[in-house]
């Protein structure tokens, strides 16, 4: 059994994913570094419009976001997003996750970084 490395990135999916090419890992982990943040702001407006369906959608893209990045946590947070956002009940329980999100996505963000240094 492999020891786990990092606290708050679980790369399993990512390794079968890239099938041991450093270079294809190099560029998903970038795109991570890229695309994280960026669909985080998203969800933080669309969130403080009340754009459920948008917010859905953006949620339901971070889905696959998050399968490489493997936070448990961080995918729970999204799903449960996701769902709200579907049914329109609740809404008001996406602020707390949003958040949950964003207090670990520079943890997150930081381990990728490392990550990279280690392949580079």
């Amino acid at each position: 059994m492999k020891e786990k490395i990092y606290e708050f990135i679980n790369l399993e999916y990512l390794e079968i994913m890239a099938d041991g090419d450093a270079e294809m890992k190099t560029v998903m982990l970038d795109m991570l570094l890229t695309e994280l943040p960026e669909e985080l702001n998203k969800m933080k407006t669309e969130f403080s419009i009340q754009e459920w369906e948008t917010l859905g959608s953006t949620s339901h893209k971070m889905k696959s976001t998050l399968s490489f990045v493997g936070n448990s946590e961080m995918t729970a947070a999204n799903k449960e997003i996701e769902s709200i956002c579907k049914s329109r009940e609740n809404t008001a329980q996406i602020a707390p996750m949003i958040q949950t999100m964003e207090e670990i996505a520079p943890k997150v963000l930081e381990e990728i970084k490392m990550e990279i240094a280690k392949i580079s």
